[in-house]
């Protein structure tokens, strides 16, 4: 049960980010406040910040180096992202969408390093 919720919380903080996110960011859109260009970027936007706090809390939990815990957690959304756009949404890859991926990928990896180093704080005070 301890291992299960070492994984379990950072999913469940990214889970919540991105659909708060886009629950408030469909809000706004729905009554004018936000244009699509701004709707999309927000919507990125939600995305890699979720992606980022699950990435923090997993390096914190694990003992693997920041980078390798950023890559895992970003290997496993991946994964996850590809099947609901390849299965359930029924969209091809573009070069836009490598392009997001990239982007999520260094934020998963910063996150794991900066996870790690406050871990490493912590373990010192």
């Amino acid at each position: 049960m301890i291992k299960i919720k070492k994984y379990l919380i950072p999913i469940l903080y990214t889970l919540g980010i991105i659909l708060i996110g886009a629950f408030l960011s469909s809000i706004l859109y729905y009554f004018n406040i936000t244009s699509d260009k701004l709707n999309n970027i927000l919507l990125y936007l939600i995305s890699i910040i979720g992606i980022f706090t699950g990435s923090v809390l997993l390096s914190k939990e694990i003992k693997y180096k920041g980078i390798i815990n950023g890559l895992l957690y970003f290997i496993g959304w991946f994964i996850i992202m590809l099947l609901l756009s390849l299965i359930v949404f029924k969209t091809s890859i573009k070069i836009n969408d490598l392009i997001y991926y990239a982007v999520i990928l260094i934020f998963s990896m910063l996150g794991g390093i900066i996870g790690k180093n406050l871990k490493e704080e912590n373990d010192e005070i």
